[in-house]
């Protein structure tokens, strides 16, 4: 699994008629039951403050279009795997608990 931190799939797309266009056919085409796409602003467009935006831009001000596409299957995976992993251990320190209180009992 990996931790890659720029996990977007196409960037510098044209924040135009072309580059909203070839978005809406992505949209359209994307196998929905595996995959989820986003899309992102990217470049702050000249005269506009980044300050207001410190969480990301909206796209009507963005030069550009960032696209990311996340696997529901790995996810989950990934979730299941933290989950598991948080119970076992939730169990492990009741047993521990559980054994300390007998020994005291004793």
């Amino acid at each position: 699994m990996s931790k890659d931190p720029h996990n977007y799939m196409f960037s510098e797309i044209p924040n135009n008629k072309e580059g909203k266009e070839l978005v809406r056919l992505m949209k359209k085409y994307l196998n929905k039951d595996r995959y989820k796409m986003r899309t992102r602003g990217q470049y702050l467009i000249d005269g506009e403050n980044w300050r207001y935006y410190s969480h990301g831009q909206p796209l009507n001000k963005s030069k550009c279009i960032r696209i990311y596409i996340d696997d529901h299957i790995i996810k989950e995976r990934e979730y299941n795997y933290y989950l598991t992993r948080s119970l076992n251990t939730h169990k492990l320190h009741q047993i521990i608990n559980m054994s300390k209180e007998l020994l005291n009992d004793c």
